[in-house]
């Protein structure tokens, strides 16, 4: 068993005054699993009328707002938890629920005609955590890490042509191709050993548990990833969402440390 220390730290900067603000937020860690919380706390702008639950998924949520006018949001998730190795059990939802292809998991059927000729079903290894390995390594083989070259709407369909990308795009091409060959897979988010921001990354179940693999850094994943929100693609996982009232830009800043104690 191992303890780390968290913090993500966010400040969302108006050029001018916004009002009636809604914000959702995931950040904090799901305590269970192979995770323990030890301590916690999370601070939010003045102002801001928040509850806390769990969405569909089970992941923690922070939502409310802000009538008044402002022109900063700040939050800050820390504290400490101990880790196991990496190993999830059983959440509540079926498995099969992530076999199914969503609009970001998608490969067209030439291109699963094309990956199946090329990569025969029968010729991947039996055992899920080594088919998972495999595809592991074709993911991180294939894609040429390049910041700003696609969205957070980019599909697999188009990654699997591009082939460059950042994390969300590496984890969107493993579960899509996971799904070719009926492996439940999903997408999760959270913050990895180091510092930086949100990271990416694919849990797939062998039918008891869920296991952790990262494709952006071809590892299968033992220590140093906290969890914070998982689904069925990115879309199910944003950190921050938020809508006001006024025509500002706004610029973001996000800093996240995890450290080993």
């Amino acid at each position: 068993m191992k303890q780390y220390l968290y913090a993500y730290h966010t400040i969302v900067s108006f050029n001018q005054p916004v009002t009636n603000h809604d914000i959702l937020l995931r950040c904090q860690p799901r305590n269970g699993g192979y995770m323990r919380i030890i301590q916690e706390s999370f601070i939010l702008s003045p102002g801001f009328t928040v509850r806390s639950g769990n969405d569909a998924f089970g992941n923690r949520i922070v939502y409310g707002s802000q009538r008044d006018a402002h022109s900063t949001l700040a939050y800050v998730s820390t504290g400490v938890l101990e880790m196991l190795p990496y190993v999830r059990r059983d959440d509540g939802i079926v498995p099969a629920v992530y076999a199914v292809p969503t609009p970001l998991t998608t490969l067209t059927v030439e291109q699963i005609t094309r990956w199946l000729e090329e990569h025969p079903a029968a010729e991947m290894p039996k055992d899920v955590a080594k088919q998972a390995d495999a595809l592991c390594h074709k993911v991180y083989a294939l894609m040429e890490y390049r910041p700003f070259s696609t969205t957070i709407h980019t599909p697999a369909s188009e990654i699997c042509v591009k082939r460059q990308g950042v994390c969300q795009d590496y984890a969107h091409w493993m579960i899509a191709l996971c799904r070719v060959y009926g492996i439940p897979a999903r997408y999760v988010c959270g913050f990895v050993e180091g510092t930086g921001e949100t990271h990416a990354w694919v849990e797939v179940h062998d039918g008891y548990r869920w296991m952790g693999w990262d494709p952006t850094n071809d590892r299968r994943i033992e220590y140093g990833y906290v969890a914070i929100a998982h689904g069925r693609d990115a879309a199910d996982c944003s950190v921050s969402r938020g809508l006001y009232v006024g025509a500002a830009q706004e610029q973001t800043q996000i800093n996240v440390i995890l450290k080993e104690l």
